[in-house]
């Protein structure tokens, strides 16, 4: 029961860990997608 408890918290924190990792990553290809468009206006 105990260790029940731990590995379902255990993996809900890993999905949520996973997520913002996902979440930041996406962020930055945007910015960096941007930031290309944006050298290639300028040039």
């Amino acid at each position: 029961m105990y260790d029940q408890v731990i590995g379902d918290g255990a993996s809900l924190f890993i999905t949520i860990v996973a997520v913002l990792i996902g979440f930041a990553a996406a962020l930055g290809y945007i910015d960096f997608l941007k930031n290309k468009k944006q050298e290639k206006n300028e040039h």
